[in-house]
């Protein structure tokens, strides 16, 4: 598509190749020779998702060239790449945010960011040949809205993606709601297409939140994956004590403490 990175020319200027291989236990594999400017990247011949394989091999561009991955090559399992959940190493973080990056430019998706929705997720995936997690993801590292994504995967939640300004917990590793729209898709029942009102305490583990308290859910599931991708958006005040710092009182991550924090405890 006009406008997007060809991953296929980046390689080229890099003096990496790129094949496709029957792996198994892995998606991706770089390796270059020791003190030689050049390499191999090899994809998974079998993964279904084009936008998928397209992140793989930025993801692995990024571990050829980002300073402190120079050194080694990489083999890279599913859960390394658009792997946000809390297990994922720094350095596969730091790939899946170049290749995020990369994808995914700012002066592309801005104008699909005015309203939260999956719909708005749609296009930037269709705009951007990239996965639906990918471009949620994004959506929430751009958006200007008070949103989260969250990933849930066998009825709990592997990771979150906050936008800045969303300042709430939802802890990995919970149960998804009865009261949550991702809790019926996992039962395999027909949810709506378009964000809607749900109690906030069914996704935010907070004291801070005023009595009645509702945000807005659309949630969705990936059969392929047995997986829902959840879209929230806060679209008023719903904290108690407004001059306090919610994420004050979060447990914090001991991953979140680099560069990539965008938000500190006050």
């Amino acid at each position: 598509m006009a406008g997007l990175p060809d991953l296929d020319a980046i390689a080229g200027e890099l003096r990496l190749g790129i094949a496709e291989e029957a792996f198994s236990g892995c998606d991706g594999v770089l390796v270059r020779p020791k003190g030689i400017r050049r390499g191999i990247i090899a994809v998974r011949r079998d993964i279904r998702s084009r936008g998928r394989k397209r992140f793989t091999i930025a993801h692995e561009i990024g571990h050829y060239i980002l300073p402190g991955h120079e050194e080694d090559g990489a083999i890279c399992g599913s859960a390394d790449i658009e792997g946000w959940g809390g297990a994922a190493s720094s350095r596969e973080r730091q790939a899946d945010d170049f290749a995020a990056e990369l994808l995914i430019p700012a002066s592309v998706v801005r104008p699909s960011l005015s309203s939260p929705s999956l719909a708005a997720v749609d296009r930037i995936a269709s705009q951007c040949d990239t996965s639906l997690s990918a471009s949620a993801w994004r959506f929430c590292d751009l958006t200007g809205e008070m949103c989260a994504v969250v990933w849930s995967e066998q009825g709990k939640v592997v990771w979150v993606k906050k936008s800045s300004d969303f300042g709430f917990f939802i802890p990995r590793g919970m149960s998804t709601d009865r009261n949550t729209y991702a809790y019926t898709c996992f039962q395999r029942k027909q949810v709506p297409a378009r964000p809607e009102s749900v109690p906030a305490d069914a996704w935010i583990d907070s004291a801070n939140l005023v009595d009645g308290a509702r945000i807005f859910e659309e949630s969705r599931l990936l059969p392929s994956y047995d997986s829902v991708l959840t879209l929230l958006w806060i679209k008023g005040n719903i904290r108690r004590r407004s001059e306090h710092d919610e994420e004050s009182e979060e447990p914090l991550d001991p991953l979140d403490f680099t560069v990539y924090r965008k938000r500190w405890p006050k």
